[in-house]
């Protein structure tokens, strides 16, 4: 029994002893970091992972208790096992996880930053046609840093017939377009966008040339046209004159019409205003109580031939010493309407119409007052007409300015443009008006016939397409101007067969910088450019998808001396003459000056001058030519016998 009793008791023991072996603690034996090796783009992050494997074969995730920790936390950070890159380095940083003095590694390489994003600027623009716009593209990286990606970036614009984009990020603005097209720069496989409506042009300003103190001086009874200039966000000035709206704030002073004809009720004074939109501009105009004491009527002993005609001006003296041109104003009258009737309806007031042979008085009255001139219509017959350019190529949508000059049986030559009759052979190809003005129509041959009195002429012109448009000037060296004064440029076209066309009344001028300088949109001055501040500024010329670029330099220099040409010069009652003006600058430079210069008679009734330098005999004698310009004078003396 005692045997038993002992058998049982070590067989308990046993037991005891193999329960207590088998409950004991597995311990952490090695970590494993993983990815072993890794690489970031510095800015991004990476996940790690840290397991454990224990004394008893298990494994265990210990990614969010392990202790983390980089060798180098300027190139790699980490925590919670999210390592981050922070500066791109050739050489691997060591990312540890620790646990309990178990420790694993892993090697994390750090890249350079990648691209991520791109924007475009200037964002959702509208700009005005013909313009010039400089787009720049912004990456933003991976690292949270920015570069600046206009040169590398692949531009396009989503409609070239409306926006044509350069490698280097300008867009040209070809044709206005209400919605929007989308701007687009592109690295690798990142892009970025932006939206651009081409527009019309703005009105920024309205200018109303004027005299002292903005105020225009007139008598009693006469008229005075005013005009309007608009100055555009474009650069451009465009003569608004039949755009605006007109008012006079003293009916019972001046009334003003529609067209900007201003005519004088009653002494006093009145503000003409000129509206477009919500751009207003207001002048003086006073009206005073002189009286018309001469009138002087030019030219005076000029010869034409039947079916030609001759335009004349009045020009009246008032009591206060004044002079006025009155042109408007006064009642013509022919002596003889077989020899030549003159017009007395707007739009050819003061025109003479040659009939038949003979020599009729044309008179002008007014206020009581009479002033006349000799007209001689001569028997001559046209014999030929030559019309230039004979032969042209032109582009569709363009303008070519024909001139006529007619000769006549005794020899002499005329201008024949306004009073020839034009007519085009294909007008769907090219239409052409009565002044010989043709505009392309569509692509073709067309003929263009000049007729008067039974002879005629033609020229032929070729519509085609274009290729190229530059930008030069025919009067100096170089695209420079002197502040406050302008210079002609001139926009070529390339045809398709390699001829060359003028296209300076056909172009959109714009200038990139209007405090520097205006570009001129205004028939008869397309292409002027005006010097406003010294500086530099983009001039463009655009046309038929086509753009001239040139850049304009506005300098500082001042006016010196001013040449009359012809000096001094001897014609004959009835004879034409055309001065020049020509300014030399304080860098030597010279310009010319017509259309600039303010031009003075000494003595109307020897002979009147217009504002483009154009000579009007009145009667035989000499006067005092003066042609003035910021303060510069020169004077040549005119003699006519």
């Amino acid at each position: 029994m005692k045997n038993l009793l002992l058998v049982v008791v070590v067989a308990f023991t046993g037991l005891l002893a193999g329960c207590s072996s088998g409950s004991s603690t597995p311990t952490l034996t090695s970590i494993a970091v993983t990815p072993a090796t890794a690489s970031v783009a510095a800015g991004l992050t990476q996940q790690l992972k840290a397991t454990g494997t224990y004394s008893n074969n298990t494994t265990q995730d210990l990614t969010a208790t392990a202790t983390w920790s980089s060798s180098n936390a300027s190139v790699a950070t980490v925590s919670g096992g999210l390592a981050k890159g922070v500066t791109a380095n050739a050489t691997a940083v060591t990312i540890t996880a620790t646990v309990s003095g178990v420790s694993g590694d892993a090697a994390l390489t750090v890249t350079v930053a990648v691209l991520e994003s791109i924007v475009v600027t200037p964002a959702n623009d509208s700009v005005p046609v013909g313009t010039l716009t400089q787009f720049t593209a912004t990456g933003t990286y991976s690292d949270g840093s920015t570069q600046n990606l206009t040169a590398t970036a692949t531009w396009t614009s989503s409609n070239t017939a409306v926006t044509t984009i350069s490698a280097s990020g300008l867009v040209t603005a070809l044709t206005i377009n209400a919605t929007p097209i989308m701007i687009t720069a592109t690295s690798g496989t990142v892009s970025g966008n932006t939206g651009l409506t081409v527009a019309a042009a703005t009105l920024t300003s309205i200018v109303i040339p004027s005299g002292p103190q903005n105020t225009i001086t007139i008598a009693n009874g006469t008229s005075y046209q005013f005009t309007a200039w608009g100055f555009y966000n474009d650069g451009s000035k465009r003569y608004i004159t039949s755009q605006v709206t007109w008012s006079s704030s003293m009916p019972g002073v001046a009334t003003i019409a529609p067209d900007g004809h201003a005519q004088s009720v009653s002494n006093g004074s009145t503000t003409i205003t000129a509206t477009l939109g919500s751009v207003t501009e207001n002048v003086t105009l006073d009206v005073s109580t002189a009286t018309v004491t001469a009138i002087v009527v030019g030219p005076s002993g000029a010869t034409i031939a039947p079916l030609t005609a001759q335009p004349f001006t009045a020009i009246g003296t008032f009591s206060d010493g004044s002079t006025q041109n009155i042109t408007q104003d006064v009642v013509w009258a022919s002596s003889s309407t077989a020899a030549a009737t003159i017009s007395n309806t707007s739009g050819s007031i003061g025109v003479a119409t040659a009939v038949a042979f003979g020599s009729p008085t044309i008179s002008a009255a007014f206020g009581g007052m009479s002033g006349s001139a000799m007209l001689n219509v001569s028997s001559a017959t046209p014999t030929s007409i030559t019309v230039t350019s004979a032969s042209a190529g032109m582009a569709a949508g363009s303008t070519v300015a024909l001139q006529a000059i007619g000769t006549f049986s005794d020899l002499t030559t005329q201008h024949i443009g306004t009073v020839a009759t034009w007519s085009s052979s294909a007008p769907t190809v090219a239409s052409v008006n009565g002044f010989g003005i043709v505009t392309g129509v569509s692509n073709g041959p067309v003929t263009i016939t000049c007729q008067l009195g039974g002879v005629s002429n033609t020229a032929s012109l070729t519509v085609e397409g274009l290729t190229a448009i530059g930008i030069s000037t025919g009067n100096k060296a170089g695209l420079s101007v002197a502040g406050g004064t302008s210079i002609g440029l001139v926009a070529t076209g390339t045809l398709t067969d390699g001829t060359s066309q003028d296209l300076t009344n056909s172009v959109l001028w714009t200038s990139s910088n209007p405090a520097v300088a205006n570009m001129s949109d205004a028939s008869g001055s397309f292409g002027s450019a005006i010097g406003n501040a010294p500086g530099t500024s983009t001039v463009t010329a655009v046309f038929s998808g086509q753009i001239g670029v040139a850049s304009l330099t506005v300098t500082n220099a001042t006016l010196s001396s001013i040449t009359i040409k012809p000096a001094n010069p001897t014609i004959t009652l009835g004879n034409r003459l055309q001065f020049g003006a020509t300014g030399t600058f304080s860098d030597t430079t010279t310009e010319n000056l017509i259309g600039q210069v303010a031009w003075t008679s000494s003595d109307i009734t020897v002979a009147i001058i217009d504002n483009s330098g154009a000579i009007s005999t009145t009667g035989t004698g000499t006067t005092t030519i003066t042609a003035t310009l910021e303060g510069v004078s020169h004077a040549t003396v005119l003699t006519v016998n």
